[in-house]
């Protein structure tokens, strides 16, 4: 007998109705943590079963390099101590509509691979994380 695979890994696009929630969503946790206005340079949002998964650089408005000034992160940005990234680990409620995504885990800024984790943490599939089978 084979294992069942689980469900599809699905680069999502910008017309799927799951795209702008999770697009949303993450441009929204990543402006909280900054406190300031940013926007996503979207590297990866992707979609496996009721998982979602967000990775996106993050740029001043306007397309400008992201400067940390004025921010939680300006003491780190000048040690070195960060990168441009958000990521986001989003899940769906089985029931809900494409709309009805909360965010499960984040890292914004990390300076490693800090959602290895997340697939024993949250029970994500790790090749939706771009961790592998």
């Amino acid at each position: 007998m084979t294992p069942n695979p689980g469900p599809a890994l699905l680069s999502l696009q910008s017309d799927d109705p799951a795209w702008q929630a999770l697009v949303d969503l993450s441009l929204a946790q990543a402006r909280q943590a900054l406190g300031k206005p940013v926007e996503l340079d979207l590297q990866a949002v992707d979609r496996s079963g009721h998982w979602g998964f967000v990775r996106a650089r993050l740029l001043d408005p306007g397309g400008a390099a992201l400067s940390l000034a004025d921010t939680p992160f300006a003491e780190a940005a000048a040690a070195g101590g960060v990168s441009d990234l958000a990521v986001v680990l989003l899940r769906q409620h089985e029931e809900a509509d494409d709309s009805a995504w909360q965010v499960v885990d984040q890292t914004i800024l990390p300076t490693d691979v800090s959602w290895l984790a997340w697939p024993q943490k949250h029970g994500a599939p790790s090749e939706l994380l771009g961790l592998g089978g």
